[in-house]
């Protein structure tokens, strides 16, 4: 997933990755991410019904965009509803 966001990027759209696994995530270097602690695979925006919650880490990942990249580095956040 990470080649696919360098790809983008070097056209000029900013990407931001939204994982669950930052120390695997770390080691790709994606351009911008983003962990939800605590969240699990398959659930990486929270529990399926929270759209608050999943509103909430999508405009924390979408404000990272404007951001320079800094490949590497996850944000950790913690989010409780």
């Amino acid at each position: 997933m990470v080649t696919v966001q360098r790809m983008i990027e070097l056209v000029g759209i900013p990407t931001v990755l939204i994982t669950v696994e930052p120390e695997e995530s770390r080691q790709a270097r994606p351009p911008r991410a983003l962990c939800p602690r605590g969240f699990i695979a398959g659930h990486s925006l929270g529990r399926p019904n929270d759209r608050a919650l999943q509103k909430w880490i999508i405009m924390d990942a979408l404000s990272l965009l404007t951001a320079p990249p800094q490949p590497g580095e996850v944000v950790v956040r913690d989010y409780t509803s």
